[in-house]
């Protein structure tokens, strides 16, 4: 078996951890400034439900999206982004 084939396996895992990763410090943040879902949705003009799936990894967002979540914190995206994109650790 050639290592190139476990490739879309191990980007899959990545992608999975990342979304994982991201979804954690939206909430954190969100938690942190005493949002809601819905009131932070709001806020920040997103969509209710698409917002909740965001942040309960059921839905990628869009860099848009992440652009608007992190305007709505009034921070930049880099802040937002912040540790999330940590090299993934193999067990």
């Amino acid at each position: 078996m050639d290592e190139r084939d476990n490739i879309p396996k191990l980007w899959q895992m990545q992608r999975e951890q990342f979304l994982s990763a991201l979804a954690k410090r939206i909430k954190d943040l969100r938690k942190k400034r005493g949002f809601s879902q819905e009131a932070f949705a709001d806020h920040a003009g997103l969509h209710r439900v698409g917002f909740g799936s965001i942040e309960q990894c059921r839905r990628a967002p869009s860099i848009l999206t992440v652009l608007k979540i992190a305007q709505g914190f009034g921070i930049s995206l880099s802040e937002l982004l912040k540790g999330v994109d940590r090299p993934i650790k193999r067990r």
